[in-house]
């Protein structure tokens, strides 16, 4: 199969900001400083972290690296940290982050996580799906991966609509608070995208 010579990198490169994403149902836009607050709701919730590959955080200056490092990483342009809002709604529900960027390979892996009073109510999926398509078509992307914990029907379930599938289980990748975890390996090809 002939690959295009597209330039990850470059298209990257040629970003002058955060591209700002619209969905049915939701908004990506890049972070800001007054997000700290939202986001610390997001990440201190052990529900929403459940199944992360790290604690909930516990202190509001955690949010506020995090919102800092999203902007250092997209300098670097190593990250897209995209923060979700819904539609028309300017307040941070969740984040959604495009990551490992392999340029050689047109490959790259996708994360998000979501407030979980908002679950269940398609707005991940939405918020997936537009980073997705943007990549695919802005970047020229070839591959996407995901990894999950393998209790994470939820995830598995969004993932598994718009087109991934599972491809393997990495035993006990994963230590958080002293639990021992697994992670469920899926990727998506560009021809097998679902538009969700």
């Amino acid at each position: 199969m002939a690959l295009h010579t597209f330039s990850i990198d470059d298209a990257l490169a040629a970003l002058p900001g955060f591209p700002e994403l619209r969905g049915r149902r939701t908004r990506l836009r890049g972070p800001r400083e007054s997000d700290a607050d939202a986001l610390f709701a997001v990440f201190s919730d052990a529900r929403v972290m459940r199944y992360w590959s790290r604690p909930p955080m516990t202190s509001r200056d955690e949010a506020a690296g995090l919102v800092a490092e999203c902007h250092e990483q997209f300098e670097a342009r190593t990250h897209l940290g995209w923060v979700i809002t819904a539609r028309d709604d300017d307040e941070a529900i969740g984040t959604c982050t495009l990551f490992h960027f392999d340029a050689r390979n047109r490959r790259a892996e996708i994360g998000y996580a979501l407030r979980a009073d908002r679950w269940g109510q398609g707005l991940a999926r939405d918020a997936v799906s537009r980073a997705i398509a943007w990549a695919i078509a802005h970047l020229g992307l070839h591959r996407i991966e995901a990894d999950i914990d393998p209790r994470n029907d939820a995830s598995r379930r969004l993932l598994h609509a718009i087109g991934f599938r599972t491809e393997g289980l990495m035993r006990e990748r994963w230590i958080v608070g002293g639990d021992i975890a697994d992670s469920e390996v899926l990727g998506l090809l560009a021809q097998d995208w679902r538009d969700g």
